[in-house]
């Protein structure tokens, strides 16, 4: 059932761009300038490359929880077996998350090309950049959420060095890592409606550049303390 979920929400996208380019002409805008001017027209079939796209990273999370599947098969300690099946369902559902929002994303830049197509305007029908923030402000919190659960692993979560020390480490980083996240989430959205345009996107990727320089410091100061009580 879960794997339905997931290749429905996958392959939505490409459904609704088959229905979407039958009303649209055979050139639609493809890129569009800081200022939200049209800069290219393409054919209406380049937006499947997105769909493709989202394929492709679908996949990518099914091989990883492929790998997790195995681990649990190939392992004989309880707690790490535990360990892998948790890590599949974080997985699954960071999967979700993502596919649910590049839908959303899809159905706005057919939204974009089909207003724009008609040739009455130069520029953008809606905010995208604006619009495409706040939906990254929403994952991040959702992906704030999720960190907490994932359990030590290399590959998600707050993976550094110091953090992958021990059980501790681990929980007290990506506890932070998930709290930082919510909040870079919730701050974006609100940059955006505040600011808009291109300088909330440069805004939004300050925060995130923060956002990653202090969960990295905080992870090794938990790892120095842990370090030098056990000594």
């Amino acid at each position: 059932m879960k794997n339905k979920i997931l290749w429905g929400l996958t392959l939505l996208p490409m459904f609704i761009t088959a229905v979407a380019l039958k009303f649209m002409p055979d050139k639609v805008p493809m890129h569009y300038n800081m200022s939200g001017e049209i800069d290219r027209w393409g054919s209406k079939y380049e937006n499947f490359i997105f769909p493709c796209i989202i394929i492709v990273m679908t996949v990518f999370w099914k091989l990883l929880m492929r790998h997790y599947r195995k681990k649990q098969k190939r392992l004989t300690d309880d707690k790490a077996i535990k360990e892998a099946e948790n890590n599949e369902k974080f997985l699954y559902c960071v999967a979700v998350g993502m596919a649910v929002m590049y839908s959303v994303m899809q159905c706005l830049l057919l939204f974009v090309a089909y207003s724009s197509s008609g040739g009455e305007t130069s520029t953008w029908s809606v905010h995208f950049d604006e619009v495409t923030n706040i939906i990254l402000g929403i994952f991040m919190i959702f992906l704030g959420n999720m960190l907490p659960k994932a359990k030590p692993n290399s590959i998600m979560g707050v993976g550094t060095v110091w953090a992958l020390h021990n059980d501790v480490t681990w929980s007290k980083s990506n506890r932070f890592g998930g709290a930082a996240c919510m909040v870079c989430g919730v701050l974006t959205i609100f940059e955006t409606l505040i600011i808009g345009g291109f300088a909330s996107t440069m805004v939004m990727l300050g925060f995130i550049l923060c956002m990653g320089v202090i969960v990295c410091v905080y992870s090794y100061k938990v790892y120095k303390k842990y370090y030098t009580n056990s000594r």
